[in-house]
């Protein structure tokens, strides 16, 4: 049954893709990457759900951040991120492969490999010996195989996203070679979302202080941030001289 589910999931996400890619608003782009450009088509029901996520982190998830914060040193604190970006390492396996970047999937299997029989993830040792980490998702890959971004869009609790970008996190959850083998797989989802909320405290406290409006602010920094990610991995595979290379 579960399986039926999740071929059902990613047959409904691929016809999200078509439609995005056939009727969306944005620009033709040249065919290998496809860039983050802002569509708010359905911004009245954004602004809605972005408040109600503020709403829902004033009164839960900003004490438990505060809180966390406040008791665990530093070293904890870079320990457990150091452990929920660690089992990302088989999902960026299976993004690189889908990419072609088969050096960078080796790379990520074996960061995986060193640092989970070390300390389980805790300490990123794999980057001492010389194998750094290579931030990559779905949405990248679906960028980089032309896929348009579509509809941009703020999910309840877990904030701004575009339908690209949400389609890639869903078939993550569906696909996780690692979560999908393990118990009360949602309790590690919590607890990474918490990490990932506890990584941006900062920046969330800056937008709290603006008095502009912070849903343009939101969006601005979403589409910057997404589309300097994509920029790097297109400059990073441009075949470049190596005259030009110091």
């Amino acid at each position: 049954m579960k399986k039926h589910l999740k071929v059902l999931l990613l047959l409904i996400f691929v016809s999200f893709f078509q439609i995005t890619t056939l009727h969306s608003n944005e620009q033709t782009v040249e065919p290998g990457i496809s860039y983050d450009e802002i569509y708010d088509p359905i911004e009245p029901i954004n602004r809605v759900v972005l408040n109600f996520n503020f709403f829902i982190d004033d009164i839960a998830i900003r004490p438990i951040v505060k809180t966390y914060k406040f008791i665990a040193p530093e070293p904890v604190e870079k320990g457990v991120s150091n452990f929920f970006s660690n089992l990302k390492e088989p999902l960026r396996t299976v993004s690189f492969v889908l990419q072609g970047e088969f050096y960078k999937s080796f790379n990520s299997i074996g960061r995986f490999t060193i640092n989970t029989f070390t300390s389980l993830g805790t300490f990123d040792l794999a980057s001492k010996v010389g194998m750094e980490k290579n931030e990559t998702d779905f949405g990248i890959t679906l960028a980089k195989g032309g896929v348009s971004s579509g509809p941009y869009i703020v999910i309840p609790i877990i904030g701004p996203s575009n339908l690209r970008d949400f389609s890639g996190d869903v078939i993550e959850y569906v696909v996780d070679p690692l979560s999908n083998n393990v118990p009360n797989r949602e309790y590690i989802a919590i607890g990474n979302g918490i990490n990932e909320r506890v990584e941006i405290d900062e920046q969330i406290d800056k937008v709290r202080d603006v008095s502009s409006d912070r849903y343009e602010m939101i969006k601005s920094i979403y589409y910057q941030n997404r589309n300097a990610q994509l920029e790097e991995e297109y400059i990073q595979n441009l075949p470049v001289p190596k005259i030009y290379i110091e």
